[in-house]
């Protein structure tokens, strides 16, 4: 009797810290305390596009950053913010031709305007992992609110680095016209749509 009670003693005591070790893998990453600042991971940030073209097609293109920060504050979103400066150089079409086309004055007029900047001003969360980004995109020198509507993928140690590390999706429309960039109106399209996919992390 005595063996078989040191037997399931032995069982339950296992049962107890294999459950507790259950319990520890599945909980979430601590927040951080306090606002960090992260870079942005540039070769895993990409800028989408999207323009109505003659009717025919949406046409999508790609912009790449060339710098950027994010101040992430885990324990209130709401005072998070995002500062970044786009490559406008980096203009894909997946065509040279239409690409040296709209990096022409007619449209991005890289050569006066290599750059476009985001400052955010507002961030509104709506769940836990997902609200609206609100800031001034400076584009042609032209500035312009832009509203963002983003969902926080995941934040978490980046396995390969084991530092903080952040994804996020974000999607919006601007009028390119607001920008001063009219030519060929209405044939091609008035409303750009944007999806943007971002990594940052602490370096």
């Amino acid at each position: 009797m005595r063996s078989n009670f040191k037997t399931l003693s032995l069982g339950a005591a296992l049962l107890a810290s294999t459950a507790l070790a259950a319990a520890q893998d599945t909980q979430p990453m601590v927040v951080a305390a306090k606002a960090q600042i992260y870079s942005f991971d540039v070769p895993h940030t990409q800028i989408y596009f999207t323009v109505n073209h003659l009717g025919f097609s949406n046409s999508t293109a790609l912009l790449s950053l060339k710098e950027g920060s994010l101040t992430l504050d885990q324990a209130n979103m709401g005072n998070s913010k995002a500062d970044v400066t786009i490559d406008v150089a980096s203009l894909q079409f997946g065509d040279k031709t239409w690409n040296e086309h709209m990096a022409d004055k007619k449209f991005f007029n890289t050569a006066a305007f290599p750059t476009m900047k985001f400052s955010s001003t507002k961030v509104e969360m709506s769940s836990a992992t997902a609200g609206k980004l609100t800031g001034n995109l400076t584009m042609l020198g032209v500035s312009k609110p832009v509203t963002l509507d983003f969902t926080v993928n995941k934040i978490d140690a980046n396995p390969m680095s084991k530092k903080p590390y952040a994804g996020f999706s974000a999607t919006g429309s601007l009028k390119r016209s607001d920008f001063g960039m009219s030519a060929y109106l209405p044939s091609i399209g008035d409303e750009v749509k944007i999806r943007i996919e971002a990594e940052a992390g602490i370096k």
